[in-house]
């Protein structure tokens, strides 16, 4: 089971409750998540990327669930290429390693594929 709620309805520090019952400690804000996101994709995958403003997923374990999109600095964001996950206690970036690679060989063969030819 999943639940997805929307940054602007939890406060950064606060507790969540969800009507399912599960009660749990949110440590690390949206803000904080989009951040790492951010920080990771200039890392990992390079300058060609933006971010949405996250989810937060209960699940297993609690999550801010980071949309990534493709951006070029011509046209700006450009399409929507995958997300990736922050854990919204540790702020660690979940499977960052692997998530990137996929990111960045779907946004190189969208921008490939949209360079107009000479």
């Amino acid at each position: 089971m999943v639940v997805n709620l929307s940054s602007s309805m939890v406060p950064a520090g606060g507790d969540v409750e969800v009507e399912i019952k599960i009660h749990t400690r949110v440590n690390i804000s949206s803000y904080v998540a989009k951040q790492k996101i951010n920080v990771c994709l200039a890392l990992r995958c390079g300058q060609s990327f933006s971010v949405d403003e996250p989810i937060l997923q209960v699940g297993e374990r609690v999550t801010w669930l980071v949309p990534v999109w493709v951006a070029t600095p011509q046209e700006g964001r450009k399409t929507k290429i995958g997300d990736l996950l922050v854990d919204a206690q540790t702020g660690e970036v979940l499977d960052a390693g692997v998530r990137c690679q996929e990111l960045k060989r779907i946004a190189n063969a969208l921008l490939h594929t949209s360079i107009p030819a000479d």
